[in-house]
This record gives C-alpha cells, sequence and structure tokens, in this order.
C-alpha cells in the first residue's frame, strides 16, 4: 500500500488541476458565450418556450411562472453549459475563447453580435426560398432520369 500511495497522490493531483483548468475554461466559455450574445439568444429562446406553454397551460398562476423561470436559470442554463464546455473544449482552447471575447468586446464585435438575430431573423426567409427553389431542381432532375 505504501508503494502505491505516490501513485495515489500523483492521480489526485492530476484530477484536482484538470478540475481546475475545467473551471478556468467554463468560465472563459460562459464570458465569451455572454459577451458573443449567445446568452441573450438562449433567454429569448427560453421565453418563446414559456409562452407556448402558457397558451396550453393557463391554470398556472404567475408565481409559478416565476418558479419556472428561476429553476431555468439558475439550474438548467448552467447544466446546459456543463454539457457544453467538452465540446468547446474538444474544438477550441481557452486561448482561443479569449481572441473570441476580444472580438465580440471590440466595437465591430458589439455590433456584429447586436446584429446578428436581426440578420439571422431576415435571412430565414431568403433561406426558405433557396430551399424551396434547390427541392424543385432536385425534383426536375429526378424527373428527367
Amino acid at each position: 500500500m505504501i508503494k502505491k500511495l505516490p501513485l495515489i497522490v500523483f492521480f489526485l493531483c492530476n484530477h484536482l488541476l484538470a478540475a481546475q483548468v475545467s473551471e478556468s475554461y467554463q468560465n472563459t466559455l460562459m464570458e465569451m458565450i455572454r459577451v458573443s450574445g449567445t446568452e441573450d439568444s438562449f433567454v429569448a429562446s427560453v421565453e418563446q418556450i414559456k409562452n407556448i406553454f402558457k397558451a396550453q397551460l393557463n391554470d398556472l398562476s404567475a408565481d409559478d411562472w416565476n418558479t419556472i423561470e428561476t429553476f431555468i436559470n439558475k439550474e438548467s442554463f448552467p447544466k446546459l453549459i456543463n454539457q457544453l464546455t467538452p465540446i468547446y473544449e474538444k474544438h477550441l482552447s481557452e486561448e482561443d475563447l479569449k481572441v473570441i471575447i476580444s472580438f465580440y468586446t471590440s466595437e465591430t464585435g458589439k455590433k456584429f453580435a447586436a446584429k446578428t438575430p436581426i440578420i439571422a431573423a431576415e435571412s430565414m426567409w431568403v433561406g426558405q426560398q433557396w430551399g424551396i427553389e434547390l427541392g424543385q431542381k432536385i425534383q426536375e432532375f429526378v424527373k428527367k432520369k
């Protein structure tokens, strides 16, 4: 057992160090999500979902909806971030996130973050039309075969 003690200490230290790195990474990721406008998009999505449920569950009180909203903001969003962190960590370093944060905190980045939801909404119709036209072209091609 004594011979295994250094090995156990080594693994424990590595685990603690990894947890600190992940916490640092996760904090940086949260900052990137905040400054990029992604958090605002999440809040807007939650509001839309809440309104859909309100229409279906009209017997719940305002206090019930406040409880649900608190749950979403305090538990559900952090859980989502915990689940997303390994995905981001696999593809982007913490340094990458810091560079992205630098962009989004610049004037151009702030403008881009503010305009992205508007651009996306306005682009949705164009994308739908493009998809319809593409579908028609594929159908024409298949008919000719």
